[in-house]
């Protein structure tokens, strides 16, 4: 399969005879129906001209706990499909509809089936292939990213430490990342845990280096009565204000008439991210899993606004790394430690 093919299957690996720097990676969540473990599992690849830097991965993080674990192993112990998204890390593999893990390492051991029903991904046009839109048709950035499953339920059970957790009937999320650098700071969110039922939000807002200068590229998805509403770079949506500090990040987008509102809130924590740019580690100000994320959504007319949603979300995925300044443009932030709507969340 050729680039341009791979371009309208986002989820397939890329990198097949690649000997330069560069990463691929799959985010896998899954929450079981009592919401009491969150668990996500994140498989991947490093690729480099030295053969001695080249390894295949397997990342855990344990919402329950907190535990973060990585998991190394040689390259060779990768494979991939090359018609499809089907992949293996060592004896664990990965694919659109199931994952097997099979981890016994002195820190963590793993094991059991998942399997994942219902498709909800961003569509797939001519004009824009998935949630990058026609920016994914570039070939000289430094980093791209794909949504694949927003809101799928799931199956299965698995064996973490000696517990068995039985997910059958909980939800899961999945998307990807792949490039020869990660954004130089960014804000993600995701959650699909609201009392409403069938409502999810994906956010990526990222500064990314291009040409010489800094492009703030944000994709926003939030998945209501059906329909994915989508506020991104290239689809003429506005970023109207974006705001963060070592546990909240918030930020407003506007697009025609549909105005989105989003505050998310976690525990202060420091992670680490692997940076392919710096060959090093990056500074994670919040990575959790069990944030909390309030969402408002608007409709604006002359005749007078229209609240279509409020709510909040649970065990909301949260990243904040790196420093966002205002750019040019951009509105004044505004207090951190309270909603959108201005109202404290009580955390």
């Amino acid at each position: 399969m050729n680039r341009q093919e791979m371009i309208w299957f986002p989820e397939i690996f890329r990198g097949r005879g690649w000997h330069s720097g560069a990463f691929n990676r799959w985010y896998f969540k899954m929450v079981d129906p009592s919401e009491q473990h969150v668990l996500a599992v994140i498989p991947g690849i490093w690729m480099d001209r030295d053969p001695t830097k080249q390894y295949c991965f397997i990342r855990i993080l344990d919402g329950r706990s907190g535990r973060s674990t990585m998991h190394r192993y040689p390259t060779k112990q990768f494979w991939s499909s090359r018609e499809r998204f089907d992949i293996m890390v060592s004896d664990s593999r990965f694919s659109l509809t199931s994952i097997h893990l099979d981890i016994d390492d002195p820190d963590l051991h793993l094991s059991g089936n998942i399997c994942f029903t219902q498709t909800d991904a961003c569509p797939i046009r001519p004009w824009a292939p998935g949630a990058m839109g026609p920016l994914s048709l570039l070939p000289f950035l430094e980093g791209y990213h794909a949504i694949i499953n927003i809101d799928p339920r799931i199956s299965g059970s698995l064996v973490l430490d000696g517990q068995e957790t039985d997910f059958t009937g909980g939800r899961g999320y999945m998307e990807r990342d792949w490039g020869s650098a990660f954004p130089r700071a960014w804000v993600w969110i995701q959650s699909n845990h609201f009392d409403e039922d069938h409502v999810s939000l994906t956010v990526s807002i990222a500064d990314i280096p291009l040409l010489g200068s800094v492009l703030r590229g944000f994709i926003v998805g939030f998945l209501y009565q059906g329909r994915l509403l989508q506020w991104t770079t290239w689809n003429g949506s506005r970023l109207m204000h974006v705001a963060q500090d070592d546990e909240h990040a918030e930020f407003t987008v506007v697009n025609g008439n549909r105005v989105l509102e989003v505050w998310a809130g976690g525990k202060a924590s420091v992670g680490h991210v692997y940076d392919p740019r710096a060959e090093a580690t990056t500074r994670m100000l919040v990575e959790e899993l069990h944030a909390v994320v309030q969402v408002r959504l608007i409709e604006l007319h002359a005749s007078g606004n229209i609240l279509l949603f409020e709510g909040r979300g649970r065990n909301s995925s949260l990243e904040i790394s790196g420093e966002m300044p205002l750019l040019s443009g951009t509105a004044e932030p505004a207090r951190l430690s309270t909603s959108p709507a201005g109202r404290p969340l009580g955390l």
